[in-house]
């Protein structure tokens, strides 16, 4: 942590001094270049040829002395060394990609395909029967949830571990102000979160960050559960 360093010296967003793999901010930062080396928009410079090496504002994510007339891709992941606008194997709803609802949709419709009741969700997804007996439906569970881990704790390994206890003693649930409002909820009341799966009570933490989306016209709120 005593190492991170959020400045930023160039101007272009390149925050270099955070501990990091390779310390590379922007993965195939090769692909900013033309085949020739030079920068697309050479006022954000992130890589960029020197004649003996690739060197920039940025760690080159690429073979730092390969030279550009040699001809490699800049998607160094990728067999052919290209990025790829669809998927050639190993998916099969493909090639294209294509945009589905979760399993526990708060809309019940894919916006895309609003009267296709079998392509709400994606139908290529191996799902058991029983987990899928499982889900909730948007009528009875409008809501959706997000988990999210805290400063305080290191997963569930600190949680009995005195010194973190007291600096965040107890679950509690995170919710917006409009939402808030909205189920006549205040911050400190003890309130149960339930999923078709089940339920916990958490003390409710009313924040102004949490805001409500606007989803095909429908207000849909979203809840915070810390994880451990």
């Amino acid at each position: 942590m005593g190492r991170r360093d959020n400045s930023d010296p160039t101007g272009i967003g390149q925050t270099l001094n955070w501990a990091w793999p390779v310390n590379c901010r922007v993965l195939y930062n090769r692909a900013s270049c033309d085949v020739n080396s030079k920068p697309f928009d050479p006022t954000r410079k992130l890589i960029a040829w020197n004649g003996k090496s690739w060197s920039g504002p940025d760690i080159p994510d690429f073979k730092v002395d390969e030279p550009p007339e040699n001809g490699m891709n800049p998607f160094i992941t990728n067999p052919e060394g290209v990025a790829r606008f669809f998927a050639r194997d190993g998916m099969n709803e493909g090639p294209f990609p294509v945009y589905y609802e979760p399993f526990e949709t708060p809309l019940g419709y894919n916006p895309f395909w609003p009267d296709n009741k079998a392509v709400t969700s994606n139908p290529a997804a191996r799902v058991f029967a029983d987990d899928r007996a499982a889900f909730g439906t948007h009528d009875k569970f409008p809501n959706t949830g997000t988990t999210y881990r805290l400063t305080e704790h290191f997963h569930y390994w600190t949680k009995h571990a005195c010194l973190n206890a007291i600096v965040q003693p107890q679950q509690f649930v995170e919710i917006g102000e409009e939402h808030a409002k909205e189920v006549g909820v205040v911050a400190g009341d003890r309130v149960k979160v339930s999923s078709k799966r089940g339920h916990i009570v958490a003390v409710a933490l009313v924040t102004k960050r949490i805001k409500p989306l606007n989803v095909e016209g429908k207000k849909v709120h979203t809840v915070g559960l810390p994880l451990h």
